[in-house]
């Protein structure tokens, strides 16, 4: 599939989504057997994203072989992809067991957790992998630059929110998943964009169309998470679609980076 139909379809899929579960923020929860609709919708919805953005992203190491820089941080880009998809699961199964609402935390943040883990480790290691092909004399100074740029704000965002979660009456287990959530995803973004910085070194081409891809899909995951937090923290149950939105967007971008990404290694 060419770019442009791939970005059409992934676009078509989220806008329908968000007009469907946008309106509940202003009419409140609908009938049960509608709220468990939606809770299945939107669960096969995010669950299908995943599985595409582990496949390709599995499919991709084929392409690459053994010895190749780049092949550990496609190893393990598809691994966090996998790891998602399988703690999506788990929360999607939780969600129709609970009948709708699934616990916080639960095994299923241990699994997001670890997929975080090997996406930072991913993004971490393709850095070092381009850096080592010697391409850029000075690109490993306008990396940090980049990551010093982008990580102070970052921190500041992350101490806030992290102040302002505290205060909530809410158990340990919970108040330590709500800390967490923005740590990892400030660090995961903060790599991203040092990559994208370094692949903008190139110019103009699809390997800056794939991080670009997958950063925008991880800022839209971090701000899921911190609403997410808040939404569980304070019982901001208005605050549920807006989530909903967020991930399934999320997961969309991170399959368009990951079906980019094949297709560029296929090339």
């Amino acid at each position: 599939m060419k770019k442009r139909s791939l970005d059409i379809v992934f676009l078509v899929i989220c806008v329908a989504w968000a007009v469907i579960v946008v309106p509940r923020m202003f009419t409140g929860r609908w009938s049960p057997e509608a709220e468990m609709a939606l809770v299945w919708a939107g669960g096969v919805l995010r669950l299908a994203f995943l599985a595409v953005a582990t496949y390709a992203g599995a499919k991709g190491l084929q392409y690459l072989e053994i010895g190749n820089p780049a092949r550990n941080a496609q190893a393990l880009l598809a691994g966090g992809f996998g790891a998602y998809l399988i703690a999506q699961t788990a929360l999607f199964v939780l969600s129709i067991a609970s009948g709708g609402i699934p616990p916080y935390p639960s095994a299923a943040d241990i699994g997001f957790f670890v997929a975080m883990f090997l996406m930072i480790a991913g993004v971490a290691v393709a850095i070092r992998a381009w850096l080592s092909l010697g391409l850029f004399p000075d690109g490993g100074r306008r990396v940090a630059t980049t990551a010093a740029a982008v990580a102070v704000p970052l921190a500041v965002g992350v101490i806030v929110t992290i102040r302002t979660l505290a205060t909530a009456d809410v158990p340990v287990l919970q108040t330590a998943a709500d800390m967490t959530y923005p740590i990892l995803d400030s660090t995961l973004i903060v790599l991203t964009a040092a990559m994208l910085r370094l692949t903008l070194l190139l110019g103009k081409g699809m390997v800056g169309v794939v991080w670009r891809s997958l950063l925008a899909g991880f800022l839209a995951m971090a701000a899921g998470d911190v609403v997410y937090s808040f939404f569980a923290g304070f019982n901001l149950d208005a605050l549920d679609p807006v989530l909903d939105v967020l991930y399934t967007v999320s997961y969309a971008l991170l399959a368009r980076g990951a079906l980019l990404q094949l297709k560029l290694l296929r090339s």
